[in-house]
């Protein structure tokens, strides 16, 4: 028995759009009417991008994730320092830094930090004196409190390798689009990680946009303008764009 291949056109609706149009109501009666407003012309497919176009956008999107949680975790461990009278913020304009790393992995391992030993965990770019770093980590720790600092600290470890993983595979992925990462990097106030969600949400094909209102419509970034009775209502962006 020989099979024959049909090809056909999928068009990807946005409900927004048909939801305005009257009639159906059940399953089945809306799916007799969308399939007469498609044979009339009256569903508009929305954008789709190519394959390796949504594969960065799942990366991008996830990296985005992952550095949210990175730097909820990086939020606990300031909550547990303070908790314990540990006062490195004060002196420190990042405890994550080499300095901060040091230190606070010190500190994990129940060390006794003294004078000498602090002098050569501290970068010597920093701008904080000896004593002023020795007394802010003069506290009150705890068993608990380096337990609970270990979990974090393990956990924001984990992310920071996944997170180095997902930049590895998007700089893969973005190799075909070189000249267009350079760019949008010329942009003042757009870096390489900026870049890649720009290509990864709206592609590098702009012929697919009917004009730049339309982009922006379908970024999102396009506001809404309501009023009513004299009065203006604030109105959440949507992405409407019809292509």
């Amino acid at each position: 028995m020989e099979y024959t291949r049909r090809i056909f056109h999928l068009v990807l609706a946005n409900a927004m759009h048909v939801k305005n149009v009257p009639g159906r109501k059940t399953d089945v009666k809306d799916a007799e009417w969308l399939a007469k407003l498609l044979r009339c012309g009256l569903i508009e497919s929305n954008f789709v991008p190519p394959e390796d176009i949504r594969d960065l956008r799942d990366l991008t999107r996830y990296r985005k994730k992952l550095i949210h949680h990175r730097t909820s975790e990086q939020n606990r461990i300031h909550k547990i320092l303070q908790d314990a009278n540990i006062k490195l913020t004060s002196v420190l304009s990042d405890i994550f830094g080499v300095s901060g790393r040091r230190i606070l992995e010190a500190i994990l391992n129940g060390e006794k930090i003294e004078t000498d030993g602090l002098r050569k965990m501290v970068d010597w770019r920093t701008k904080a004196s000896i004593t002023d770093i020795a007394n802010a980590i003069n506290g009150r720790i705890r068993r608990h409190h380096r337990d609970m600092l270990r979990y974090h600290w393990e956990h924001m470890g984990y992310l920071e390798e996944t997170i180095e993983e997902l930049e590895k595979q998007i700089d893969q992925l973005l190799s075909p689009y070189r000249k267009e990462v350079e760019l949008l990097d010329g942009i003042p106030g757009v870096n390489k990680a900026a870049a890649a969600t720009f290509i990864a949400e709206m592609g590098v094909d702009m012929s697919v946009f009917k004009s730049a209102k339309h982009l922006a419509s379908w970024a999102g970034v396009s506001p809404g303008n309501y009023e009513s009775a004299g009065k203006k209502k604030r109105v959440k962006p949507h992405k409407e764009i019809k292509l």
